[in-house]
């Protein structure tokens, strides 16, 4: 999919743990949440330029500390929710380039809408933007956006 991203051809998966905490109740309806991720495994399957658009596989681990995500519940089981995160992500080589850098930075927006199974348990599903670059530190900063469509899974 390339809607926002500018990155042709490539594949990204993310494993990741997430906390989250209500900071402000705006409504009964309506709420902000604190959100934090610990991400044990990225991997992105890309063309990279620098070898002539030689596919190559490149993979690290990371966290986002930043995050916040304000829900809306439409019903008692029923609800959209917009988030936005930040964070770094190391790799275990220089990425995306050889000129770019192992440390990276990264953001994302999604827009999803949960459902709540029973009293412990959320289905979520939605679209997800992730931009990773190295914000200008390395010799080069191409970057890379993904696009995703997820399901997610949660406990209370």
């Amino acid at each position: 999919m390339r809607f926002l991203g500018k990155t042709e051809k490539s594949q990204t998966q993310i494993f990741a743990l997430g906390f989250q905490k209500v900071i402000k109740t705006y409504s009964p309806t309506k709420r902000l949440w604190y959100t934090a991720d610990i991400i044990p495994y990225i991997q992105f399957d890309y063309p990279k330029r620098d070898e002539n658009n030689r596919r190559v596989s490149r993979s690290g681990f990371g966290f986002s500390p930043v995050g916040f995500s304000l829900t809306h519940s439409i019903s008692n089981w029923f609800g959209p929710y917009f988030q936005t995160s930040g964070g770094i992500i190391y790799m275990e080589d220089n990425f995306p380039t050889d000129q770019a850098r192992s440390l990276n930075f990264t953001f994302d927006i999604t827009i999803a809408n949960s459902f709540k199974i029973n009293h412990f348990a959320i289905i979520a599903i939605g679209y997800k933007f992730h931009h990773i670059s190295n914000a200008q530190t390395g010799l080069e900063n191409p970057g890379l956006d993904s696009n995703f469509l997820f399901l997610n899974f949660s406990i209370q």
